[in-house]
């Protein structure tokens, strides 16, 4: 589902950034496209769109060009919001100048072309990712910021209550058994799979990876990867048996790829006593289950392996500077799960007063003031909503007799299991996330 569209304000002033090219053969020649995208009248503005994005905490920049003009789009907590567009020659310009210091083909408007370029901005260092594309209108540009220090360091930075992290641990730490992470496309399912790595026990135990050489995942310590070439028809099988006659205790895999791969793991987890790890795109825990079982390994044997599935979803954290309380009516806390007298007041985000009420004492109109922590938003950072599906019996007996969502889900919620829709409401009743909010994120 598309992202909803907010109106992002506009920011005056901004600390200088700081750009470095990358993509040449040498530095030499980044140097040199360095300076030549430097003399760009158009400079100013290519720098100026990184900086509004970035003093905004965004992710992402979208350039959408048309015949008459160029849409631009920040990525602020997971939410596109509408900037200032651009007239069709600065635009073009301004692309100029991201093409120039990624050392591609400026002239090229139709291909796809990938690049990157370092990125400075105040006292933050980042790697930005360049991707341009020709499309029916004209050509969409996005460019998505890494942080070169990552923003979390283990997994309760990203939300997760204490006792569900003890459980996962446990989960994590078995002598055997097939962990699933999930997360929805954009969700964050890459950094809740290194804090999950993070988590587990690398010091005591020996852990292999199997990687595509072309999408390597980020380094974590005391887990050695291996690469296999999925463009020339390889996979994670090819490397498995060579990597197991050294017994390694946890076997990572976060592209399952093929039935081949999920036979291996499963003969590895249930005949050696091996633990193994993967991720999937997946809205929910009984999803991502699913997801692993269609890709037709032996089913018997995988309702067997299977011990647990982490979903998590990120969800916008209500400023804390302008949230607004108010009373919730009994018939919403009943829809919501919450026991009366539980909670007396719930938090939604800044709504300014009617016009009629934004006047000065002359009665002339005034404009409302701007929140100056999360510039008119309502919402500042994020925090995840986890859900952690433990294997029992009963599940795996679904999973061999009608491998189907609902039946899943209704065996699951039986067993006591908690979804990520009750973990939403958890952090409404909390004021943390508003129901506007969480409507949003389930919807996805």
């Amino acid at each position: 589902m598309a992202k909803k569209q907010e109106e992002e304000p506009v920011e005056v002033q901004l600390p200088p950034v700081t750009l470095t090219p990358m993509g040449a053969p040498d530095k030499q020649q980044d140097q040199a496209n360095l300076l030549a995208a430097k003399q760009s009248p158009a400079f100013p503005i290519a720098n100026g769109l990184l900086a509004h994005c970035l003093s905004r905490r965004g992710e992402r920049v979208m350039l959408d060009y048309a015949a008459q003009g160029v849409a631009v789009r920040f990525e602020i907590d997971g939410v596109w919001m509408n900037g200032d567009p651009l007239d069709r020659q600065t635009g073009d310009a301004a692309l100029a100048v991201y093409k120039k210091i990624t050392n591609l083909n400026v002239q090229d408007r139709r291909s796809k072309q990938n690049g990157k370029f370092g990125v400075e901005f105040s006292g933050g260092k980042y790697v930005a990712s360049f991707t341009s594309q020709g499309v029916a209108t004209g050509e969409r540009v996005v460019i998505t910021f890494k942080p070169k220090k990552p923003k979390f360091t283990k997994i309760e930075d990203l939300g997760m209550r204490d006792k569900m992290r003890a459980k996962l641990k446990e989960q994590l730490d078995a002598d055997s058994g097939f962990i699933i992470v999930s997360a929805p496309p954009g969700g964050g399912l890459s950094t809740t799979w290194n804090l999950t790595l993070e988590t587990a026990d690398r010091l005591m135990r020996d852990f292999v990876a199997t990687e595509d050489k072309d999408n390597k995942e980020d380094e974590v310590i005391n887990v050695s990867a291996k690469y296999y070439d999925r463009a020339a028809g390889q996979s994670p099988a090819d490397l498995l048996p060579q990597m197991i006659l050294k017994e390694p205790d946890v076997l990572v895999v976060p592209e399952l790829t093929n039935a081949e791969t999920v036979t291996l793991l499963c003969e590895q987890i249930n005949k050696y006593q091996k633990q193994a790890y993967t991720k999937v795109n997946a809205k929910e825990a009984a999803e991502a289950l699913l997801k692993v079982f269609a890709y037709k390994g032996p089913a018997a044997e995988l309702a067997k392996a299977v011990t647990a599935v982490l979903n998590v979803r990120l969800i916008r954290k209500l400023c804390d500077q302008c949230k607004q309380p108010f009373q919730p009516p009994p018939q919403l806390l009943q829809k919501l799960g919450i026991p009366a007298g539980r909670v007396q007041v719930l938090y939604q985000e800044y709504k300014p007063p009617p016009p009629e009420q934004l006047v000065d004492e002359k009665g002339n109109p005034i404009v409302p003031p701007i929140c100056q922590k999360c510039g008119g938003i309502g919402y500042f950072g994020r925090t995840g909503l986890f859900e952690l599906l433990v294997i029992d019996d009963q599940i795996r007996a679904a999973l061999s007799a009608q491998p189907n969502l609902e039946t899943i889900k209704r065996v699951a919620k039986a067993a006591g299991h908690r979804s990520i829709q009750e973990e939403g409401i958890l952090q409404v009743a909390q004021g943390v996330t508003s129901i506007n909010e969480l409507q949003r994120v389930l919807k996805q």
